[in-house]
């Protein structure tokens, strides 16, 4: 069921504002430090908690760029030192989750003990088990074993705490907290709020990501029927649909909170809310006026400046990863299709050897040489509207790599810092959930359950991609080929790409991921669109080395912690 979104999130807003002002004592003192007597006596202040406690889903909203998935300007210094693994245990990657493990731990004691009805209980409690999960699972996935705290704690209390015993208990505590939340909440809910189903679709990616770093293989297995049946029960509900609409679902407002896939997301108002404050400031180009070399928006003309601060855009590896349907219907690599082999330099359109009948979430999430963004046409070839050299104030903020990225960037109306804005981060969906269901078939058993999951990989791959469907004859080589590659661009932004990545390391075995080994690539298209060359990233090359070893399975925990708690060790390979 889907309710009003800005009903729902002004009624929030104004439950926050309730609790603000319903007693001088909470304009003085932080909310997680309240007495009992001002919020838990009464389910709408309480409400009014748990609302603000939402802010605890922020941990699931990050994008790609410690990934495979984006080229970085020198002033992301945070994601570029992560891609060259120039990190140390002087770094803090988010260890310290408690102040959130609070809030949810006082919920669930202080709701308990009131006198609310059982159905206000339920929910709230279901919510509070739910945050508690995912404030330790997006701790989890960076640490291994992390400090469980499962009760309020208070000053007298002994704070040296350990962390769990095995990366196991970790994944054991997390997992139970997603049952709980599953068991207390209902199933039809408003959009923006947690539901059975969103405690459903995370249990399944934490046992599909914690299996990946247990050593015993029966407990791997029953990780992976913990997984499967998650999944099953999700589907079950009977509530959720693949969206037909796989731009709109990312690049409008209204796509986002009518989406029927959407399991869990989060929704911002243009009331507080500015596009500078959006993911968008940092995707677009800034271009216009008298920044232009000579000549480019007389043969290239913008219809306004671009605006945006882009420091982040994809590599042609990416754009390698969509797939072409070809004249005679199979979807292929655009190398190996009759477009390209027609293809002849100084004669030919790049755009038709290129980009012709691409994956329609090509379309969707990339923005490529003479393709329409907002209501001009971007040209991304040297000395295009976009090309970095056709900047003469600075490049900084044009693309290098031939390519700009579309997803997630509202197209209604033209980027400007401080206007305001709707906006929302997709955080669970019914996608996502059915490639997760495919994994786990494969890694229960391949051959038993092949033709199950190449069922669920074509549902997103010819829903959302337009692609020919999988044949059931391929190998399992070329399903896990096949499978990954339908993962990376159904899932572009969603934070996904790097920690599958480390997953299926871990799987495999290895002490180097290639993927995050390599170093990024480019588009050059010639001035007339004809001729292309793919080469290193110009200009941002040395932000963008690559480096990849073992101990970044686990990242450091602060040397801070581990000086000041002798109870905590620090992971291998950062003492």
């Amino acid at each position: 069921m889907k309710i009003n979104i800005k009903s729902t999130w002004i009624l929030l807003c104004m439950s926050i504002l309730l609790l603000a002002s319903c007693n001088d004592e909470l304009d003085t003192r932080p909310l997680d430090k309240f007495s009992g007597d001002v919020v838990w006596s009464d389910a709408i202040t309480a409400r009014a908690f748990v609302n603000e406690a939402y802010g605890i889903l922020g941990h699931m909203i990050q994008d790609d760029a410690w990934s495979d998935n984006m080229v970085l300007n020198p002033s992301q210094s945070g994601a570029s030192n992560m891609v060259q693994e120039k990190i140390s245990n002087e770094n803090n990657f988010g260890w310290n989750i408690y102040s959130d493990i609070r809030k949810c731990n006082l919920i669930l004691e202080k709701v308990a003990e009131s006198n609310f009805s059982e159905a206000d209980k339920d929910v709230m409690m279901g919510e509070a088990y739910f945050l508690r999960a995912v404030t330790n699972f997006t701790a989890a996935r960076k640490f291994g074993r992390i400090i469980i705290v499962e009760e309020v704690l208070n000053p007298e209390d002994d704070l040296l705490l350990s962390r769990t015993a095995s990366i196991k208990d970790t994944y054991d505590f997390i997992a139970n907290d997603l049952q709980m939340a599953a068991d207390l909440l209902p199933t039809q809910v408003a959009t923006g709020r947690i539901g059975k189903g969103a405690a459903y679709a995370l249990l399944a990616e934490v046992a599909l990501h914690g299996a990946a770093y247990l050593d015993n293989s029966a407990d791997k297995d029953a990780y992976y029927q913990t997984g499967k049946t998650a999944s099953e029960n999700l589907f079950a509900l009977g509530i959720y649909a693949l969206d037909s609409d796989y731009k709109g679902m990312f690049n409008t407002f209204e796509g986002g909170s009518g989406s029927p896939e959407i399991i869990l997301a989060q929704y911002r108002l243009s009331t507080n809310t500015q596009m500078s404050n959006t993911w968008m400031q940092f995707l677009v180009p800034n271009f216009g006026g008298d920044k232009a070399a000579e000549g480019v928006l007389e043969r290239w003309p913008l219809d306004k400046p671009l605006e945006g601060w882009l420091e982040k855009t994809p590599p042609q590896q990416l754009v390698d990863a969509y797939l072409v349907n070809d004249a005679d219907g199979e979807s292929k690599p655009w190398n190996q299709t009759s477009y390209f082999q027609a293809f002849v330099p100084h004669v030919s359109s790049v755009q038709d050897a290129m980009y012709k009948n691409r994956d329609k979430r090509f379309y969707a999430s990339i923005v490529q040489d003479s393709s329409m963004m907002y209501t001009s046409l971007l040209t991304t070839r040297i000395g295009g509207n976009v090309h970095y050299a056709s900047n003469v104030q600075q490049d900084r903020h044009m693309t290098k790599s031939g390519y700009v990225f579309r997803k997630a960037i509202y197209e209604a109306q033209w980027l400007y810092y401080n206007v305001p804005t709707d906006y929302h981060y997709t955080i669970l969906r019914l996608g996502r959930a059915y490639l997760n269901y495919a994994e786990l078939l494969m890694r229960i058993d391949a051959n038993a359950n092949m033709e199950t999951a190449i069922e669920y990989i074509n549902m997103t791959r010819v829903e959302h991609g337009g692609l020919s469907p999988l044949s059931t004859s391929i190998s399992i080589d070329e399903l896990w080929d096949a499978y990954k590659i339908e993962r990376r661009v159904d899932l572009l932004q969603e934070n996904d790409r790097y920690w599958s990545l480390l997953r299926w390391g871990k799987e495999d075995n290895l002490s180097v991921i290639p993927e995050l080994s390599e170093i990024p690539t480019a588009i050059s298209i010639g001035e007339d669109g004809k001729t292309f060359e793919i080469i290193p990233v110009p200009v941002v090359a040395g932000a963008n080395d690559r480096n990849f070893t073992s101990r970044r399975y686990l990242l450091p925990l602060p040397k801070s912690e581990t000086n000041e708690n002798p109870n905590i060790n620090q992971n291998p390979g950062w003492e």
